[in-house]
């Protein structure tokens, strides 16, 4: 077993499981793709400069698209909207969920690999420059957590107000606890 295997644990906790083809397919219908490791820095930038807060560091950001196969999205050439998530395994979500999780550099056990069970999924960012990259990734972001993730929790924090109303008209609620201006979408059932 390599350090990487994840172990369903005898839980009662919803998960899924998507395949980095299934997301990329998902995505792409909306017009964004997996971003090239070249261009992390830029989709970085750029979504630093839409949420006017800072996001993990590309190194970062770069290892854990390695593990999941599926934490940044853009679209746009040049780039001008990204989606970053953290697909989230049990210990991860409950991190997200007690205010351990840290979203600048988590822990690797809080990051599902790959092809194995993911119990929610951590937003880091959703943001476009253009009302077409806005749309892009709002569609993109709908539609994979209500056909892809919706067994599973999804949590965002929201780092601007107008993010903050975003995510209420996209049905996300306010989590007490966890993480500052944390929200949640409960699971789809």
């Amino acid at each position: 077993m390599t350090i990487h295997q994840q172990v369903v644990y005898d839980t009662n906790l919803p998960y899924c499981t998507v395949s980095p083809r299934d997301m990329a397919a998902a995505m792409g219908a909306h017009g964004l793709r997996r971003c090239d490791p070249v261009q992390i820095e830029t989709a970085l930038a750029l979504g630093e400069s839409l949420i006017h807060s800072q996001l993990a560091p590309a190194q970062v950001v770069y290892t854990l698209d390695a593990i999941s196969q599926m934490t940044v999205w853009v679209t746009g050439d040049p780039v001008e909207g990204l989606y970053l998530i953290v697909p989230l395994t049990h210990e991860g979500r409950v991190a997200v969920e007690s205010g351990d999780f840290n979203p600048g550099d988590p822990a690797l056990r809080h990051v599902a690999p790959a092809r194995t069970p993911i119990f929610g999924l951590y937003v880091g960012c959703y943001a476009g420059a253009t009302k077409e990259a806005r749309r892009a990734v709002m569609s993109a972001s709908a539609q994979v957590r209500v056909s892809l993730y919706g067994p599973v929790p999804c949590f965002a924090r929201g780092a601007t107000e107008d993010g903050a109303r975003s995510m209420q008209a996209l049905g996300f609620r306010r989590l007490q606890g966890g993480l500052p201006d944390l929200f949640v979408f409960d699971p789809i059932v």
